[in-house]
Order: C-alpha cells, then structure tokens, then sequence
C-alpha cells in the first residue's frame, strides 16, 4: 500500500533522523486521532497536506495510496450517516439520513485521510531496515524489531509462494464454487502455504547460523542527532499541542 518510492529523494524528511521521525510521525499521528471536531481535524488534514508539499513528496503516488485508502473509507458513507441520531435530513425507505451521522462520516474520513498522509511523511519515507533499526535504538524489544524486519523481507516470497500453489490449481482445472470440493481444496491451499512457509523458515535461520546470526541485525548506519532534528520533534510537539488546544476550544 505505501509505495517504496516515497523513500527516494534528497528534502529535509529524508535526511533527518529516523529515530525523530517515529517518534515525530506518532505524536502527530495520535494528535489527529484524539481530534473531536471538524475545524481542528481540518486543520490537520491541511497540516499533513501540507507536509507532502513541504518536503516535496511525489503527489501522484500520494493520490494513489489515499485514492486505495478511501475506497474503504467510502463503505462508512454507506451506513455511518443513517446510524446516528440526529436531525434527519430525508428518509431512504425506513432510514433515517442525519446530519449527525454526515458529519461524523465527515469527520472520519478527515482523520484517516491526514494521518496516513503523516505515516507517508514521516514513516514511509524511512526504508523498513533502518525502521527496524531505529526501533530497535529507542529501546524496542529486538526480538519484535527482528520479527518486523523478517516478516517485510519475506511476505512478497510467501505471497510468491501461493501464487505458485494457486497456479497449479488452475492446471489441473480446478474451478472454485460453493461446494465443500472447494472449501477443502483452499484449506490444503492454505495449509501447504503455512507448511512451505516454515519449512523455508528453517532453511533461512540455518543459513543465517551459518553466517554468524546471534540474534542480532547489525547496521552499518550510525544515527547522529542534529539540530535540524530537534527542532523539527519541537515544531511537530507544539503543533500537535495547537490541535489539541484548538479541538478543546483552549484558543477561544
């Protein structure tokens, strides 16, 4: 869903530390999910809007993982503005359309829109080693550090893998219906994807003994915290404070 393309370029987001833009990406993140109220959450959207602008993030790939995203988004507007109880704006046979549940719908698209914006700034612009890394340096457990960073490196591989097995279905003309032929042929299916999964496992962690593996990924990558850093982690602090601040009517 995140292209790796965000991960290419030379603005100020992709030299900064990885370890601030986490913890950066997450406040801000969070900062918009508390948000309550359509004018801060505006604010937000056009704050992470404004980030991809800033930091001269390609706008075409930035339509495409929001245009996926709100493929989803858009099923809420099918239920959420006929579930709340408001003042109805017209009925659709025994439903009652409210501007409480439009709002509302509103208000979630808004949120989900300027936070994955923020993920795009702030975390997709880190390649997934150096996330690993960057975790594992902020005190994260490294056994999850280390799950996280196998699993990226092999999910396309196990994904190749059911291709591999559903292609061979089709060879030999199997055509899935709603019978128990097919609900049986998917679980072996699946069960054939888990078995081939850990028996590369294996295969990998005994190469990987091989070479040395303690436990441990080693980066040759130091990090190295700049001004430039700390004053973005202020200015993304104090801008998550402004939203909050404003949500709560503190500015008012």
């Amino acid at each position: 869903m995140l292209d790796s393309v965000f991960q290419e370029g030379n603005s100020f987001i992709h030299k900064a530390d990885p370890r601030i833009k986490l913890i950066s990406g997450l406040i801000i993140a969070f900062s918009v999910a508390l948000l309550k109220s359509i004018q801060a959450s505006a604010l937000g959207f056009f704050l992470a809007f404004l980030f991809i602008l800033v930091f001269s993030l390609p706008l075409g790939n930035v339509a495409k993982t929001l245009l996926f995203a709100n493929i989803f988004i858009a099923f809420l507007w099918l239920f959420l503005p006929f579930s709340l109880e408001g003042k109805t704006l017209f009925h659709v046979w025994r439903l009652k359309l409210t501007i409480e549940g439009i709002r509302f719908a509103f208000l979630i698209t808004l949120k989900c829109n300027a936070i994955l914006m923020i993920i795009i700034t702030f975390i997709a612009t880190i390649p997934m080693p150096t996330v690993g890394y960057a975790l594992s340096s902020l005190g994260f457990s490294e056994r999850l550090t280390l799950i996280l960073l196998m699993s990226y490196r092999y999910i396309d591989v196990i994904f190749e893998e059911y291709k591999r097995l559903a292609q061979s279905l089709k060879v030999r003309c199997f055509k899935p219906g709603t019978n128990l032929h097919t609900y049986r042929t998917y679980a072996y299916l699946i069960a054939m994807v888990f078995a081939r999964s850990y028996e590369r496992g294996i295969r990998v962690y005994q190469a990987m003994l091989l070479r040395g593996f303690n436990g441990k990924f080693y980066s040759l990558r130091r990090f190295k915290l700049k001004n430039s850093d700390i004053l973005l982690f202020i200015g993304i602090l104090l801008s998550g404070a402004c939203l909050i601040m404003l949500d709560r009517g503190m500015f008012i």
